[in-house]
């Protein structure tokens, strides 16, 4: 299969022209999207997946990023399944892997896309595991409030659970951004979108005490026992230990996102404001979550139902 050259391999008059490195490649990109305001964590994600590309192809033996062709990425990706990989993992590395040729036809490091013709992975319509209201419950019980920090902990956690935002915008929230007669916060998304996120009278009385009964004040809403904002490393560490506490299995503090999206259209919410409430581009994800939620109404309706439930027999 011929591929274009890239322009890092075009003939230079009385020179000898060496190929541009993967690693100039990666260090390029990365600098370009942190330029345009990605969050570290994406580029992180980003990075790791071009690399990872990159010792698959010096390990198989295959061209450079430079000159990779269409052929070897999709071997990449078949292996990235025989590996146990996820299709929303393999999702994920075909984005970044995508994102990056483009920059590089943008960068004139190439002329063509060799992903551009590579179908995306398939995702199954499964929502992840997310957190039920009686989990919540239990948690905030075994939370208490006999510290500042217990405090801080069943209003985070409430947060999680009423706003369904992100890890790293809940971290990033400022106390200035929050209007306590609207009830509702700032937050900044990925990259750098910022939105407003409405919170109920339960989350608004549980951040008022605890903002009341700490010592320190700071910019950030929450704060460490070092008086650091929260980090998304910290935010998993405070959540494993509270959820341990109580006994309920911690399964990511993205399940309390997909928690409050369950739970805004099991209460009749409209599909078009939970789009914007969680900050979502498009309807991809609402639309999961709606076929969900259909299902299990379904199920509690049929438990009324029952066809079998309704025969004159034992």
């Amino acid at each position: 299969m011929a591929t274009k050259s890239s322009r890092s391999h075009t003939s230079v008059p009385n020179s000898t022209a060496e190929p541009i490195s993967d690693e100039d490649l990666i260090r390029g990109f990365l600098l370009d999207l942190r330029a345009s305001g990605r969050v570290a964590r994406t580029a992180e994600i980003y990075g790791a997946s071009i690399k990872r590309l990159s010792s698959f192809a010096r390990e198989m033996g295959f061209p450079p990023l430079a000159t990779m062709e269409r052929d070897h990425l999709r071997h990449w990706l078949s292996s990235l399944y025989q590996a146990g990989n996820k299709p929303g993992g393999v999702h994920v590395r075909y984005r970044a892997v995508n994102r990056f040729f483009r920059w590089c036809v943008a960068e004139d490091e190439r002329s063509d896309n060799p992903m551009e013709h590579i179908s995306p992975p398939k995702i199954p319509d499964v929502i992840q595991p997310y957190y039920s209201p009686e989990q919540i419950e239990s948690i905030l019980k075994a939370t208490g409030r006999g510290t500042v920090y217990a405090l801080r902990d069943t209003a985070v956690i409430l947060c999680l659970f009423d706003t369904g935002v992100r890890a790293v915008e809940l971290c990033g929230m400022r106390g200035a951004n929050i209007d306590w007669q609207d009830q509702s916060i700032l937050v900044t998304g990925k990259a750098g979108k910022q939105r407003r996120v409405s919170f109920g009278h339960k989350t608004a009385t549980a951040m008022e005490r605890y903002l009341r009964k700490r010592a320190v004040k700071g910019d950030y809403l929450w704060l460490t026992t070092g008086q650091g904002p929260f980090t998304v490393n910290g935010l998993r560490m405070m959540l494993e230990r509270r959820f341990a506490d109580a006994g309920v299995e911690f399964r990511g503090a993205h399940a309390f996102r997909r928690g409050f999206a369950m739970q805004y259209l099991a209460a009749g919410g409209q599909e078009g404001d939970l789009k914007e409430l969680a900050g979502w581009s498009d309807y991809a994800m609402v639309t999961r979550y709606a076929k969900a939620n259909a299902g299990e109404r379904a199920i509690k309706a049929h438990k009324k139902l029952s066809s079998a439930d309704r025969l004159n027999v034992r």
